[in-house]
């Protein structure tokens, strides 16, 4: 028996195998920490010189974007965005409460930088239990950013907000539709080698 008709002749095993791990893990995400997002988009523009052409020019700030990602998860730059707490009514304690390793281990995770290739956009997304500290939290950010940015990288650099942030409408994490997907991926998978094991 080849393997193709070992797995058709089982397939309803593989199928309950699969329907049970997506269940599994749809239940499971139900203990994840619910948030939203709030994205807000940035625009670097260096300083043009003469004879250097546009494409230099686009992945000069590619590569500057690509920088600015890095620095928005070092400890300087948090105290940057922590100070500006009474402008933009956010509370930096979900932060600043923790030892130094979990503070960085949560910001990094709370906050998601992504630099788009071959383009000067430069796009940050914040995630928190509450949709109101999302955004403002991505607003202390993008004007840190827009403000102070240019001391980590070059006076001769502009970092324009060209998006506010906007909240998601449901929450964004967990994904319960990527789980679901993963979940039956992992089941099917487990209920193949059963099967696979078992019968052959």
């Amino acid at each position: 028996m080849n393997y193709s008709t070992l797995f058709l002749f089982h397939r309803k095993k593989i199928i309950l195998s699969a329907a049970l791990g997506l269940a599994i893990f749809l239940i499971a995400s139900v203990f994840l920490p619910w948030e939203y997002s709030a994205t807000s988009r940035l625009l670097v523009i260096p300083s043009s010189s003469l004879g250097v052409d546009p494409y230099t020019a686009i992945k000069s700030a590619e590569r500057i974007s690509e920088n600015l990602a890095q620095v928005v998860h070092t400890s300087s730059f948090f105290d940057r965005v922590a100070k500006t707490q009474q402008q933009f009514n956010f509370d930096p304690a979900v932060f600043s409460n923790l030892s130094e390793t979990s503070r960085r281990t949560a910001w990094a995770k709370a906050v998601i930088t992504e630099v788009v290739p071959g383009t000067g956009f430069f796009n940050i997304k914040v995630y928190s239990k509450d949709k109101e500290q999302a955004v403002n939290w991505a607003n202390a950010i993008s004007y840190a950013l827009s403000t102070q940015g240019f001391e980590y990288i070059s006076s001769n650099v502009q970092i324009k907000i060209v998006d506010t942030p906007l909240a998601s409408r449901f929450f964004a994490r967990p994904n319960f539709l990527m789980l679901g997907v993963l979940g039956a991926v992992v089941g099917g998978l487990l209920g193949a080698a059963y099967v696979l094991f078992k019968y052959e």
